[in-house]
C-alpha cells in the first residue's frame, strides 16, 4: 500500500516535480529511490537536494539523526512545511549549488533527479563534496539519455543537460572517483527469489529467439543510481537486486486490467467481423438475385413491349370492328323500315 501521508492540499503535478499523488511508473520510480536511500540514512545526517514536494525527505528522517531538504522553489517549501512535520526535519528554501551548510556536516547527500535540470552540475557536486564529511556518501540519480529521451523518442522541456553513462561518470569522477552503480526501470516481468539468506548471485533469464540466455541486467536501464564517495572511503552495501511495491499490486492489477479490457475488445472486434462478414453473405445474395431478376426483367420488356403493341393494334381493330357493327346496324335498320312501308 501507499504510504501515509498527512492530509493537505496536494502541490499541482506539472511534470517538472513529482508529487506522491500520481501514479503509474513515475511513481515507483521516485519511492524505490528513496526506499533504497532509506537504508543508508540510519542514524546519519542528510541532506535531501531538491526536496521537491518534500515526501522523500519525510521518508528519509523516519531512520536519520535529521534531514535537511532543501528545494529552490519557495513554493515547495511551503508546502513542504506545512505537510511534513518531524522534529528531526526542516526545510529550507536554496539552490544545490549554494548551500546553506558548513563544511562536512552531512554524512549522506540524497539527490534524485536533480542534476539533468542544471547546467552548473559540477557546481553542485562541489557544493555537495564540500558539506559532506570525508568519509561521507552521495547517492544521486540521472536519467540514461539514450534510453530515457532517444529510445523513448520523447523530450522533457525541464531538463537542461542529460546525460549517458560515461558522461555521468565521468561528471562524477574527479570528486567521487569510488562508485557503484545501479539501474532502475519499471519493468512487468515474473520475480522468482531464493528463501535462504546465503541465495547466491542474481540472475537475468532472457527468453531470445526461443533460447534461454543469461544477462547482466533485465533491460536497459532508463536510470542511474550511483553511490559515491571520496577515495578510500568504503562504499555501503545496498542489495543486488531491490524489488519494490505498493504492497496492493497495484502496477501488476493496472496491466492486468488494461490487458483484459484489450482482450475484451478483441473479441468484440472478433465478433463484430464475424457479423460483418455473415451480413456481407447476405448482401452477395441479395446482389446476384437483384442481377438475375434484372436479367429476367431484361428479357421479358421487348416481349412486354411487343405484346403492348399487339394489344394497341388488336384494340384498334376491335374499335374499327364495332364501327362497321354500327354502321350494319344501322343499314340494318334502314332496310326493315323501307321493306315495312312497301
Amino acid at each position: 500500500m501507499a504510504p501515509d501521508l498527512p492530509a493537505i492540499r496536494a502541490l499541482t503535478f506539472t511534470g517538472e516535480r513529482f508529487t506522491p499523488e500520481e501514479r503509474g511508473p513515475i511513481w515507483y520510480e521516485h519511492w524505490h529511490r528513496y526506499a533504497e536511500a532509506a537504508r543508508l540514512a540510519r542514524g546519519k545526517r542528510v541532506l535531501d537536494a531538491a526536496s521537491g514536494e518534500g515526501y522523500g525527505s519525510f521518508l528519509l528522517a523516519d531512520g536519520a539523526r535529521f534531514v535537511v531538504g532543501i528545494d529552490i522553489s519557495s513554493e515547495a517549501v511551503t508546502h513542504a512545511r506545512a505537510r511534513y512535520a518531524r522534529p528531526n526535519l526542516v526545510f529550507t528554501q536554496a539552490s544545490v549549488t549554494q548551500l546553506p551548510l558548513r563544511d562536512a556536516s552531512i554524512d549522506l547527500v540524497v539527490s534524485f533527479e536533480t542534476v539533468e535540470h542544471l547546467s552548473k552540475q559540477r557546481d553542485m557536486l562541489a557544493e555537495f563534496r564540500r558539506v559532506l564529511a570525508p568519509d561521507g556518501i552521495l547517492i544521486i540519480s540521472s536519467p540514461n539519455r539514450p534510453v530515457y529521451s532517444e529510445e523513448a523518442a520523447g523530450e522533457n522541456h525541464f531538463h537542461v543537460k542529460e546525460l549517458d553513462r560515461a558522461e555521468f561518470s565521468t561528471l562524477l569522477e574527479p570528486l567521487f572517483p569510488r562508485q557503484a552503480w545501479f539501474g532502475q526501470r519499471v519493468i512487468a516481468q515474473s520475480a522468482l527469489w531464493a528463501e535462504h539468506e546465503d541465495a547466491g548471485r542474481v540472475a537475468f533469464s532472457i527468453l531470445d529467439n526461443g533460447r534461454t540466455v543469461q544477462h547482466m541486467q533485465p533491460v536497459p536501464p532508463m536510470y542511474f543510481v550511483v553511490v559515491a564517495a571520496a577515495a578510500g572511503v568504503t562504499l555501503p552495501r545496498l542489495p543486488s537486486l531491490s524489488l519494490f511495491d505498493d504492497g496492493a499490486l497495484t502496477l501488476w492489477r493496472s496491466y492486468a486490467g488494461a490487458y483484459d479490457r484489450q482482450q475484451h475488445s478483441a473479441w468484440r472486434a472478433l465478433e463484430a467481423r464475424k457479423d460483418a462478414d455473415k451480413w456481407h453473405a447476405k448482401l452477395i445474395v441479395a446482389v446476384n438475385d437483384l442481377a438475375s431478376e434484372r436479367q429476367k426483367t431484361s428479357v421479358l420488356v421487348p416481349r412486354l413491349k411487343a405484346l403492348e403493341t399487339e394489344l394497341a393494334h388488336s384494340q384498334a381493330e376491335l374499335r374499327r370492328t364495332k364501327h362497321g357493327l354500327y354502321e350494319a346496324n344501322d343499314a340494318f335498320a334502314r332496310e326493315s323500315a323501307a321493306y315495312g312501308e312497301v
